[in-house]
């Protein structure tokens, strides 16, 4: 069973006093952060001497706000709702920026533009004149810009509708729109209740997903060993769902409220794994020229991809699972 095969890495005391008060940790409901119910669920925090409370809510977006409100110390997104911050906050340096501790999860099939089987949309030119639902301000957002100039749609002939996540389905299965990009576990909620009525479009697969961990600036330099114990936390929570797959499918099943075979579909999307590597800089890189593009901010040359990163913690836990620049605030992928 996996919560029984858990090792534990001895020496490691606590990071912050017995008696301080909780480190608040915001989760996601999302089938990439399944390291973050592992190590909630196995102990694994409290093995690195955390008293840590795990809080899910329902998008990255939602978590950022938090963190920014001071409502968390850690918090869980993809990649997304970082840029936007920093576009819409682009001075250099505030104690409250949010900076990524380390990526946990890369996939290509993580996020999916869903139709109806038997409706008008059959192909990628058929979007034309018609509505997606996407809950904007997050990674979806991206994903559809992304497959929308992927597959040479016009944007401005498709007309996209801010749903919360929790209603995209249903606006979906309603007909509110003709097509929707939604991730797990929405999507095998999705197929658990119209079994083959909704289909994924050929494409979906053309958006890389980071799925990080982030702090504020001031958590990262100010409470270093705090950053590490939570990287190394999630470090053996990774390690359990490589020798467990089967496991971690069931606890998160669990955790969700997903049938299990369902989500055992579309387990091989992901790729969980610790680091901080030069395709992550990339891809913020990426994400910033898109929402430039897109019009949500004008401050990009402002920017250095790795003021967006914090490294240390991650290379203090194991050098080896860093691989960018290690002390180049003004770094730009593009001269």
């Amino acid at each position: 069973m996996l919560l029984c095969c858990l090792f534990w890495l001895a020496g490691m005391g606590p990071a912050r006093a017995a008696d301080s008060v909780p480190i608040r940790l915001a989760g996601v409901d999302h089938l990439g952060d399944i390291p973050t119910v592992i190590a909630a669920e196995a102990g694994l925090f409290d093995r690195q001497g955390l008293d840590v409370v795990v809080e899910f809510s329902d998008s990255g977006r939602h978590n950022l706000q938090r963190l920014r409100a001071g409502e968390v110390d850690f918090a869980l997104m993809a990649l997304t709702p970082i840029v936007l911050d920093r576009l819409a906050a682009p001075s250099r340096g505030a104690a409250d920026d949010p900076v990524i501790l380390a990526s946990l999860v890369h996939s290509i099939r993580l996020n999916h533009l869903v139709v109806p089987a038997s409706g008008p949309v059959q192909h990628p030119a058929d979007l034309q004149g018609r509505r997606v639902g996407l809950h904007q301000g997050t990674n979806a957002e991206f994903a559809w810009w992304l497959f929308a100039h992927f597959n040479g749609l016009d944007p401005n002939a498709v007309e996209t509708v801010d749903y919360a996540v929790d209603r995209i389905n249903d606006a979906l299965r309603e007909g509110e729109v003709d097509a929707a990009l939604v991730w797990e576990p929405w999507l095998s909620r999705l197929q658990e209740h119209g079994g083959e009525a909704f289909r994924s479009m050929p494409g979906s697969q053309v958006y890389g997903a980071k799925w990080v961990l982030v702090t504020t600036r001031a958590t990262a330099r100010g409470e270093p060993e705090l950053c590490r114990a939570m990287l190394a936390a999630y470090r053996d929570a990774i390690a359990a769902i490589d020798r467990d797959p089967n496991g971690a499918i069931a606890v998160y099943a669990r955790h969700a409220g997903i049938n299990e075979e369902i989500l055992r579909r579309n387990w091989q999307a992901l790729d969980y794994d610790l680091n901080l590597h030069w395709s992550i800089l990339a891809t913020l890189q990426q994400q910033i020229d898109w929402a430039v593009e897109a019009g949500h901010g004008q401050a990009a040359d402002s920017i250095g991809v790795l003021d967006l990163v914090d490294a240390a913690a991650l290379r203090a836990l194991d050098p080896a699972l860093v691989g960018i620049p290690e002390d180049s605030a003004h770094y730009r992928l593009r001269p």
